[in-house]
C-alpha cells in the first residue's frame, strides 16, 4: 500500500470506528484490576490490557504488512515500513482515579514519519484526528493553532513522573514559562495537551521524557493544525523516548528559549 492521500482517506473511517469501540470497551471498565510497572508510580490496568488487545486485533486486518509498536508489549521497537504506534490510555492514573483526561492514541508511521494519528478522549467522546498533508479535525470539524501571544498564552506541562531525578528541572522550567504567560496546567494525558494544542485550547505544551506512543499520533494532529513540535535538538522521531517541546507560532520559539536551558543536561 502506497501512502497516498485518497488511501488513507479510505483508511481513516475504518481506524476512526475501531478507536471509538475501544474507547466504548476503556468505558466498561469501571473498576479494572491495578498492576504495578518499573518506575515511580507506573501503573498498568485491565483497561490496558484489553484496549491493546481490541486495538492490534482489529487493526491488524486493515493494513496486514504493518508492524505494532505499543506501549503494553514487549521488545519494542520501529521497523522499515509502516508500523501502528500505539497506547491504549494515556493518562492511566487518571483514568484508575477517575480524573477525567485521559485517551486512546493510535498512530500510523511509514519509514519513521507519522502519516495518521487518531486520539480519543474516551471521556469526552471527542476524536482529533489527522493525515499527513490533509488537515487536522476533531470529531470531524477542522482544528487550528492559536494566535495568543506567549504574555496571555496558556501552556501545559508534564512532569515526567517515573523520573523523579527530572523534577528539579521539570519545575524550575515550569516557574520560568509562567512567569512570562498567562497560566500553566497539568492535565496528566500528553497526547490530550498536544491535541489541545492543536484545537486552539491551550498554546503551547513541554515535558522532559515521552515515549513515542505518548506523542506520536498527537504530533502529526498538533502539525497539521499549524503548530509545531520538536526535541530539545531538532525534528521528533517515533522511534525513541525524548523530551517533546511543542508551540503555537505564536509562542513556540519563545517556549523553547525558556525550556531548553532547564533541560540542557537530562
Amino acid at each position: 500500500m502506497a501512502t497516498n492521500m485518497e488511501q488513507l482517506q479510505a483508511l481513516l473511517p475504518q481506524a476512526e470506528a475501531i478507536v471509538r469501540q475501544a474507547g466504548a470497551l476503556v468505558n466498561s471498565l469501571k473498576h479494572p484490576q491495578v498492576y504495578t510497572k518499573e518506575g515511580h508510580a507506573n501503573f498498568v490496568t485491565e483497561a490496558d490490557l484489553s484496549s491493546q488487545k481490541f486495538l492490534l486485533e482489529n487493526l491488524a486486518p486493515l493494513l496486514p504488512e504493518a508492524h505494532f509498536f505499543a506501549e503494553e508489549q514487549k521488545e519494542n521497537h520501529l521497523v522499515p515500513g509502516f508500523n501502528w504506534v500505539i497506547d491504549p490510555i494515556d493518562g492511566t492514573t487518571n483514568f484508575m482515579r477517575g480524573y477525567r483526561p485521559c485517551a486512546i492514541s493510535v498512530g500510523l508511521v511509514k519509514d519513521g514519519a507519522a502519516v495518521l494519528g487518531l486520539v480519543y478522549d474516551v471521556w469526552a467522546q471527542e476524536l482529533f484526528t489527522a493525515i499527513k498533508g490533509g488537515g487536522a479535525f476533531c470529531n470531524g470539524q477542522p482544528i487550528r493553532a492559536s494566535q495568543a501571544p506567549l504574555e496571555n498564552a496558556l501552556i501545559s506541562f508534564g512532569t515526567s513522573p517515573y523520573y523523579r531525578d527530572r523534577a528539579q528541572a521539570t519545575f524550575a522550567a515550569v516557574k520560568d514559562v509562567f512567569l512570562h504567560c498567562g497560566d500553566v496546567r497539568r492535565s496528566g494525558s500528553a497526547a490530550l495537551d498536544l491535541c489541545y494544542v492543536a484545537a486552539g485550547r491551550c498554546d503551547g505544551f513541554f515535558e522532559s521524557i515521552l515515549s513515542p506512543w505518548d506523542f506520536c499520533a498527537a504530533s502529526l494532529i498538533l502539525q497539521e493544525a499549524g503548530a509545531q513540535i520538536s526535541t530539545l535538538k531538532g525534528p521528533l522521531r517515533c522511534d525513541k523516548a525524548t523530551a517533546v517541546l511543542a508551540g503555537s507560532p505564536a509562542v513556540f520559539q519563545a517556549l523553547c528559549d525558556l525550556v531548553r536551558p532547564h533541560f540542557a543536561g537530562l
